[in-house]
Formats: structure tokens, C-alpha cells, sequence
């Protein structure tokens, strides 16, 4: 057996929906709630990846790609999707694959919170780990450099910090944060997080255009 190859399907989201989303897979994957600016790198991620869910499927968070283990009984119950038009900058080119070319193959979750579990799970333990430090921190520039080293994207890394920084700064200046984990906080009778909205809006705040997604 292996992997079970399923349709495409959209999940575009609110922001209400998505912030919930975040925090209820967030508490799902390490038992407590995150801080407003972990959500936030997360959140910029996302905005810059699927056009804040305008092109987001499967509910594949951050255009995570799947890869065959070696092992194709690794795989049974992983899901994925192959997409069309998916373009990747190589040598400076820009290149277009299409199914069932591998470079199209992403991953695919039934839920919200199942596709944040794994994003999460993604950047903190896998090949990507050692930019979790900067989703701790609140640190979109430092996340952008870290994903740029380990290649997680193909654009360029003054194009994706830019982004990451325009959308992490609106992010932090709304309030629907707040609202929405006051909410789950009181359902599940936890503690908040420390300082959750304790983060100084210190870069600039010039990039007004939205980046399409870097790959896919």
C-alpha cells in the first residue's frame, strides 16, 4: 500500500476561523494555547503561501509538499493532492510543472486543526526545526532567513521576509486574536499564554502588496 491519492478541494477561511484554527491545533499538538506573535509567524506564513487562504486546499496550511518514503507502507494513512500550475523558480527561472509531475504532489488533511497539527509538528521537529526558535519569538524576519537556508521556498528571501513582515504586523495590530483565544481559553479552562499581545510593532510597515504564494 501507500499513500491514498485524494481530490483537490478548496478551504478558504475567515480570519476568525483561521486564527481559531491555529490556536485549537496549537493546543491540540502542546497542550497549552500559543502567544499572539507565534500565531502570528504562522499566520504571515499562510498569507504568503496561499494568499491568506484564497489558494489554500486540503487545508495544507503552508503548501507542504509530499515526498514518498522509502518504504511505501510508511505512507498508509497519508493523504495528498496534485495540483496544476505549479511553478518553482530554478536557476533563476520561472518553471511550471503540472500533474502527475512529483513537484505537483502536496499534502492533504480532512480538517483545519489536522493540517495546523502538522505544520506545526513540520517546522518544530522535522527538517525545518531550526526555524522554530523565530515562530517562538515573534521574529518574521529570522523565520524567513531560516526557511530560505533549510529550502523550504523558491522565491526570493527579500520577497518572503517583506511579506512575512507586512502581514505579522497587521496581524499583531488586530484585535480578532484577542477575541477569538479569550474565547477558547474560557471553554477550555486553561491558562492564557504569558504576554499574548505583548509585542512591539517595530518594522517598517511599507510593503502594502500582497506576494503570491511562493511555490504552488
Amino acid at each position: 500500500m501507500a499513500a491514498t491519492l485524494v481530490p483537490i478541494t478548496k478551504t478558504a477561511y475567515t480570519t476568525s476561523q483561521m486564527i481559531e484554527g491555529f490556536i485549537r491545533g496549537w493546543f491540540n499538538q502542546f497542550g497549552e494555547l500559543p502567544k499572539k506573535q507565534s500565531v502570528g509567524i504562522i499566520w504571515s506564513q499562510n498569507a504568503i503561501e496561499t494568499g491568506s487562504t484564497t489558494a489554500m486546499w486540503n487545508n495544507n496550511i503552508g503548501n507542504v509538499k509530499y515526498s514518498p518514503s522509502k518504504n511505501p507502507d510508511d505512507d498508509n494513512d497519508i493523504k495528498y493532492m496534485m495540483l496544476n500550475n505549479v511553478w518553482e523558480i530554478i536557476n533563476g527561472k520561472k518553471i511550471i510543472f503540472q500533474p502527475p509531475n512529483p513537484a505537483t504532489w502536496f499534502c492533504s488533511f480532512d480538517s483545519l486543526e489536522e493540517g495546523v497539527g502538522f505544520h506545526l509538528n513540520f517546522l518544530k521537529n522535522k527538517r525545518y526545526k531550526n526555524s522554530w526558535a523565530a515562530v517562538e519569538a515573534g521574529d518574521p524576519e529570522q523565520f524567513a532567513h531560516l526557511l530560505k537556508i533549510a529550502k523550504y521556498y523558491t522565491a526570493s528571501e527579500a520577497d518572503y521576509a517583506k511579506g512575512m513582515r507586512y502581514h505579522f504586523n497587521k496581524f499583531i495590530k488586530d484585535k480578532t486574536f484577542e477575541s477569538v483565544i479569550d474565547t477558547i481559553q474560557k471553554e477550555l479552562n486553561v491558562p492564557k499564554p504569558a504576554n499574548p499581545s505583548n509585542v512591539l510593532d517595530v518594522f517598517d510597515n511599507t510593503f502594502s502588496s500582497q506576494l503570491p504564494p511562493a511555490r504552488g
